[in-house]
């Protein structure tokens, strides 16, 4: 028996023109939402806080990048703080370059439902997840019947034809299926540059993880980069606050009380006191060899002088 799913975590209507969220999906709905998106003028964006401003783009990029997931799962199994490095590059090309932040939900893209999607395999998400569950999609010759496999560079994915939803299962041919264009998918096809589709096999490869480019994203999505920009500093300041930082094994103390910093601070201090130790510790050392030659200077001068005497 399957588990009751709580009355607050259903979605009565994805594609509601109410709450005008953009899905991964080829619904009628889901294609008005996207045309009727339209970004706020900018007194109105300018009366929002940063905290409304960080929530509305976590919202709409949470319901098109996330939408069978739990956050706990993104945060636990698909985020990752330190985005891709950017190489540089002439002036003119730093300047019409997307903001890195884009690229947040880049370990999405590797999931295997999404990947399905991206390949035009399957008319939303939950079709692909479906597609993946009940052993139609194979990965590598093996069939894999879990949507949140994440796929490695050159990992090949191939999906059984009746159940594409761009062919048509009853055919007189039966070596072939003849396409079938369904309405309102025009928007949503294109591919990826990270993915080489073959349809005639029905199959792709994902060749590797979304990188930045100089002009463009190469993740689709129907939100502009600097919304995505927002997204990743919402979900980042939870992953920070979740994540636990061991403990050091000596408290920090900084003329004798004990501070606790940020982890890049509290090595630049410990350096620095290291370094003060060192010096000091330096000059002590000279001090106590000087004291010891006069030391022995001395001793060796008295029993110089006891002998003459004698």
């Amino acid at each position: 028996m399957s588990k009751r799913i709580p009355a607050r975590w259903k979605v009565s209507d994805a594609h509601s023109p109410a709450k005008g969220l953009v899905r991964m999906s080829w619904h009628a709905l889901n294609v008005f939402n996207a045309a009727a998106a339209k970004p706020k003028p900018g007194a109105a964006a300018a009366r929002a806080s940063v905290f409304q401003q960080k929530w509305a783009a976590k919202r709409a990029t949470r319901a098109y990048h996330v939408p069978n997931i739990s956050e706990r799962q993104l945060l636990a199994r698909h985020w990752k703080s330190q985005l891709p490095l950017v190489q540089m590059r002439s002036k003119t090309e730093t300047e019409n370059q997307p903001p890195v932040q884009a690229l947040a939900f880049a370990e999405l893209e590797r999931r295997l439902d999404v990947v399905l999607f991206r390949s035009h395999f399957a008319s939303s998400i939950n079709q692909a997840r479906t597609q993946v569950v009940h052993g139609h999609v194979s990965v590598n010759g093996e069939k894999c019947p879990y949507p949140a496999r994440r796929l490695k560079p050159g990992d090949l994915v191939s999906v059984d034809p009746k159940v594409v939803a761009t062919l048509l299962p009853k055919s007189r041919h039966p070596k072939s299926l003849p396409f079938n264009p369904l309405p309102f998918m025009a928007p949503f096809m294109f591919t990826p540059a990270y993915l080489e589709v073959c349809y005639n096999t029905c199959s792709t490869v994902f060749l590797r993880t979304p990188l930045p480019q100089p002009t463009s994203v190469e993740i689709p999505s129907p939100h502009p980069p600097d919304m995505h920009a927002l997204a990743y500093e919402w979900y980042s300041s939870i992953k920070r606050a979740k994540t636990k930082r061991p403990p050091s094994s000596d408290p920090l103390v900084v003329n004798g009380r004990a501070v606790r910093l940020k982890s890049k601070f509290e090595s630049i201090v410990r350096a620095r006191l290291k370094q003060e130790r060192d010096d000091r510790w330096s000059v002590w050392s000279k001090w106590d060899e000087d004291a010891r030659v006069k030391a022995l200077e001395a001793k060796n001068s008295k029993v110089v002088d006891t002998g003459a005497s004698v």
